[in-house]
């Protein structure tokens, strides 16, 4: 594939079920070479959006280019593309080892001696049957498909269910050691987003079918603080737009906030935030 074009770039891009609109004008520009953390509620367009990008439906309304060419039916663009989603459905009887020999086949980069690591890192057993792995352990095969395709550009939707801590922090160590010896796109679908938080160099944050934020993920909570104070200090404090308003546990009346320039606290008292309540506050707070 051709290094200086994005690894994604959508434009208008709209899709609905029957009345139900699922995505409404998107517009989003991913480089390659990054994590993308693809982030919202349950209904929020990001399965529809990761179908999409995937092939998997075709495009009926608005634009969206894999590496500067259409997706749907290239085999030249899918062939550098790997989707792992929430739930694979295994031939009956498949073995682990069949789904990797299919991977091997499928994807032009497989690294077998990174497959062979990943499972037994994950504890996998490659002679077993899939319809005889645990939720997490089907999860954990899923991810080794995902890593050792070696794709330019990886989907993972939800790909941490059932899993445990442990097996969890071996995927991100994992994701996170090969992006860097093996420079590639990831856009991973996750609802455990302070776990993720280190993981992402991007946060796409999406709502009712739009891109809500897509920002540098560090700097998009940098720039984010609580202050906490009483109704008066709020007036002292400059530079911020308030996002969001509540109390805090004790009770204490609360502003959430995006710090601009010349930003200045005043007498409230500020705190940090995580990945994870700015996503909430972005997606349920509201502008005041």
């Amino acid at each position: 594939m051709k290094t200086q074009l994005p690894a994604l770039e959508a434009g208008r891009l709209s899709y609905s079920y029957g009345r139900s609109r699922a995505l409404r004008g998107v517009d989003l520009l991913l480089p390659q070479g990054r994590i993308y953390g693809l982030l919202g509620k349950n209904g929020a367009g990001k399965t529809t959006l990761l179908n999409l990008v995937s092939a998997a439906m075709p495009v009926r309304k608005g634009d969206l280019y894999l590496f500067g060419q259409k997706p749907f039916e290239n085999q030249e663009v899918l062939r550098h593309l790997c989707y792992i989603r929430e739930k694979n459905m295994y031939p009956t009887g498949a073995r682990a080892a069949h789904v990797l020999a299919a991977a091997r086949a499928a994807y032009p980069a497989w690294d077998d001696e990174y497959a062979a690591h990943l499972m037994e890192a994950f504890g996998l057993d490659k002679k077993k049957r899939c319809r005889q792995l645990s939720r997490g352990m089907e999860s954990a095969l899923g991810l080794v498909v995902g890593l050792a395709s070696r794709c330019e550009l990886t989907l993972f939707d939800e790909p941490s269910l059932g899993l445990d801590a442990v097996a969890r922090e071996q995927f991100y160590m994992e994701l996170r050691k090969d992006q860097r010896e093996h420079p590639r796109t990831f856009i991973v679908s996750t609802h455990l987003i302070d776990e993720g938080a280190e993981l992402f160099d991007d946060a796409v944050v999406m709502d009712q079918g739009r891109v809500l934020v897509h920002e540098n993920a560090r700097e998009l909570v940098a720039s984010h603080a609580v202050l906490v104070g009483r109704e008066e200090d709020f007036a002292l404090c400059k530079g911020c737009r308030v996002i969001a308003k509540g109390v805090t546990a004790e009770g204490e009346p609360m502003r959430v906030v995006r710090k601009g320039a010349g930003f200045d606290a005043g007498a409230a008292q500020e705190r940090p935030i995580s990945l994870q309540k700015l996503f909430v506050y972005l997606t349920e707070g509201g502008e005041e």
